[in-house]
């Protein structure tokens, strides 16, 4: 077996996972089969992979946490496909509900380290002949971003291609057009000065890392000045937000619900505000939490801060482990027009932007860990959930495949993303983007919040308000 030593930063995830809080996320992918296709046709795509048992990273990895967190190489004759492929039916009549059941059981489950962490249930029996293929990763060997740019590998735009190779067997290899990730041109500049260090060989390398370090603790010392100073409350850094029902200790079962829109309604109610896609989707989750906090008589008595994670891989690149910085904003729940809440998160998902963008590359992971550094050291003392949270929930956007995909034959329909929960964190909000569609998968601790469902349902009509504010006429 070959090993790789993983970074501080993904090894963390092995450190502050629990039984109760497993640190996996999984994309969950619907589709169609082709028009014509037998009865047995999912049956028959299972017994076909089940054929395949060559494996590419990161489907051969194993992880080993003892005395430091390491990757081996697993050989394919090692790995027994028949415990990572797993064929199920959903009961009749095999709708969203069944499968959000179904799914949600399978997620609160967490990975077996002592194999590869990676499972693949194919999920035959929706309505209308469709079915699921739901894949389970740890978060410690992929992030959301890689596991889009995986999906993009193994499915295709061809719906005549035949003979495509299952997932782990196709693995991340080679590279794929992705989104640019954040960057600004005040970056490049900075990161042309730390960089000038790596002429200068191993010694160069330690003087980077140095100065990288003392960049990162500087910009930190920065923001925490600048929040004490801010009078407008659009800056936010962890451990300012209010307590709220989904903030306490969880327990090991999940519930999972997903709702899909049209992505151009996003668009454009940006561009009529003249704020982000990312800032609509901000406000319209916000508007639902606002009312859902309200029926449960849970209103807090300080900010809703949502912790947004932010791709900072490298442009056409797929790897294993986490490129993924931090920032934290206000969700401005307090704020009943939905217009004056759109501007006010747009302000404060701008104020955190902008000290990422200041900083050079190299400087972006040293800021994130200092940033994190607390949060990460309570849930690995195992104290999460006792006190003022650092953020209210995890929501992300995840942009994933612009174009429609297939997989020999069958059309993908929906990719959802079912994801992480911490102790002191009990809700996780996901959008992707996919061929005009924005998909949001809610992932909720059963016990904390037993009717996620109503997020999903309530996040539509928080978006219609904001587009009626707009003056938008309904798309056709």
């Amino acid at each position: 077996m070959s090993k790789t030593i993983l970074n501080i930063f993904d090894a963390a995830w092995f450190f502050v996972e629990r039984a109760d809080a497993p640190a996996h996320f999984g994309p969950l992918i619907i589709l169609s089969p082709p028009v014509g296709a037998p009865p047995t046709y999912v049956g028959d795509l299972v017994a076909a992979w089940r054929e395949s048992k060559t494996f590419a990273s990161p489907f051969n990895q194993v992880v080993r946490c003892r005395p430091i967190a390491y990757w081996d190489t697993m050989p394919d004759t090692d790995i027994d496909l028949d415990y990572h492929l797993r064929h199920v039916a959903l009961p009749a009549p095999g709708g969203e509900r069944e499968l959000g059941v179904l799914v949600s059981h399978l997620h609160s489950i967490p990975l077996d380290r002592r194999r590869p962490l990676w499972e693949c249930h194919v999920i035959e029996g929706l309505e209308n002949g469709r079915f699921a293929v739901y894949l389970k990763f740890h978060h410690g060997q992929l992030d959301g971003v890689g596991a889009a740019r995986l999906i993009g590998r193994v499915f295709t735009n061809d719906a005549d291609a035949r003979g495509l190779l299952p997932p782990w067997s196709a693995g991340l290899r080679g590279n794929v057009p992705a989104p640019a990730p954040l960057r600004s041109i005040a970056t490049e500049a900075a990161a042309s000065t730390v960089s000038a260090w790596g002429k200068f060989g191993a010694a160069g390398k330690f003087c980077r890392a140095v100065g990288s370090g003392v960049v990162a603790a500087r910009a930190l010392m920065d923001m925490a000045a600048a929040v004490r100073t801010d009078r407008t409350g659009d800056l936010t850094r962890p451990f300012q937000a209010a307590r709220t029902p989904f903030n306490h200790r969880i327990c090991n079962q999940r519930r999972v619900a997903t709702q899909h829109y049209d992505l151009a309604r996003f668009k454009r109610a940006a561009k009529a505000a003249d704020v982000t896609v990312n800032d609509v989707f901000l406000t319209a989750f916000g508007g639902a939490l606002q009312r859902y906090l309200r029926e449960l008589d849970a209103v807090p008595d300080g900010p809703v801060v949502g912790q947004i994670p932010v791709n900072v891989r490298e442009l056409n690149t797929a790897s294993m482990g986490n490129a993924l910085a931090f920032i934290f904003a206000r969700l401005r729940t307090e704020i009943a027009d939905p217009l004056v809440r759109l501007q006010a998160v747009h302000r404060s998902t701008k104020a955190a932007k902008s000290f990422h963008r200041a900083l050079p590359p190299a400087a972006v992971m040293p800021f994130t860990m200092l940033l994190s550094g607390p949060q990460m050291a309570l849930l690995m003392a195992n104290l999460g959930g006792f006190g003022r949270p650092a953020a209210n929930l995890v929501i992300s956007n995840v942009p994933g495949p612009v174009d429609q995909l297939y997989f020999n034959g069958a059309q993908v329909q929906e990719i959802y993303g079912p994801s992480v929960l911490f102790h002191g964190q009990a809700l996780n909000v996901t959008m992707s983007s996919y061929a005009g569609k924005a998909v949001i998968s809610f992932t909720a601790c059963s016990k904390s919040l037993p009717h996620v469902q109503r997020l999903a349902v309530y996040t539509g009509a928080a978006l219609e308000e904001i587009e009626q504010a707009l003056e938008l006429e309904p798309l056709p």
